[in-house]
């Protein structure tokens, strides 16, 4: 946790992962141990097709979590999504017929928050992405769909890019989805600014948008209509996106960078700002709509 300027409290989390419960190599104690140790404040245990339940575990919040998917091949559609902070059980049962918007509705249904999870990785189409209604979050960068446990689909930046610049900008979070805990555990989280930790917070926190996904840097960002600013822990760049392929004023350089600004061009419907610091660690804002 720590206290930004305004003395408001960020909370760290990974909302995905995954135990011996589905097809993790730790216990969900164990899994528990290593992120409370690695100084989170909350995690979601998210197991294929087992929901687990908000608990407490020596400081460290617990959300309810769970991961369905949908689909045989690439071409037809592989969705996976995580579930978090359902209220009531989740109506679903597994079957080759269940399409991804029954899953989306049915987590709504339940009171939860669905992600639309490693959509590089599972080859996800941005205008199939944009069909879609009811998806809180996608995560940008996802630790395990990278080598050496998968291939290089780690990053899902420019795909979800293509689907902002289509009409569907969606809130960015970055995750873990540990399985093996040889090293993805514990790399990619969202910083959450919520009044305390709880799980009726914290689940308020993520339907309100107030968070960002990180690897390391922190960051605060300022919306005008205009201009989008970034004052941010020191870094070496500062890039902007948005639905443009060139502008002359996206990149900020330099050794020890701790802010940017980028003020909107004519045609620009979404701008988001990433940020990278000396040891190569991110961190990713959520797109704003321009206009």
């Amino acid at each position: 946790m720590y206290l930004d300027h305004q003395g408001r409290s960020w909370f760290r989390g990974n909302l995905h992962t995954h135990t011996t419960v589905s097809d993790g190599r730790k216990t969900p104690d164990e899994t528990a141990a290593i992120y409370r140790a690695a100084g989170y404040d909350f995690l979601a245990l998210t197991d294929h097709w087992k929901p687990s339940r908000t608990a407490e575990a020596d400081g460290l919040l617990l959300l309810p979590g769970c991961e369905y998917d949908v689909g045989k091949s690439a071409a037809e559609g592989i969705y996976h999504i995580v579930s978090i902070g359902a209220e009531r059980p989740v109506q679903l049962e597994k079957s080759p017929e269940l399409s991804v918007q029954e899953v989306l509705d049915a987590i709504r249904q339940a009171g939860g928050f669905p992600i639309l999870a490693h959509p590089a990785w599972s080859l996800n189409q941005p205008s199939e992405i944009c069909r879609l209604r009811g998806i809180g979050a996608a995560e940008i960068f996802n630790s395990v769909s990278n080598t050496p446990w998968n291939g290089r689909r780690a990053d899902s930046g420019v795909l979800l890019d293509t689907a902002a610049a289509l009409g569907m900008p969606l809130p960015l979070v970055a995750s873990d989805d540990s399985h093996f805990y040889t090293g993805e555990a514990c790399t990619n989280f969202i910083w959450l600014q919520a009044d305390e930790l709880t799980c009726g917070s914290v689940m308020e926190a993520l339907k309100a948008e107030k968070f960002y996904a990180s690897q390391g840097p922190r960051i605060e960002t300022e919306w005008n209509g205009r201009v989008l600013r970034v004052r941010c822990t020191t870094v070496r760049e500062v890039v902007f996106y948005s639905n443009l392929v060139w502008s002359n004023r996206r990149v900020t350089r330099g050794d020890a960078v701790t802010e940017a600004e980028y003020a909107v061009c004519p045609g620009e419907t979404f701008l988001r700002v990433e940020v990278i610091d000396a040891e190569g660690k991110k961190a990713w804002s959520s797109p704003v709509v321009c206009g």
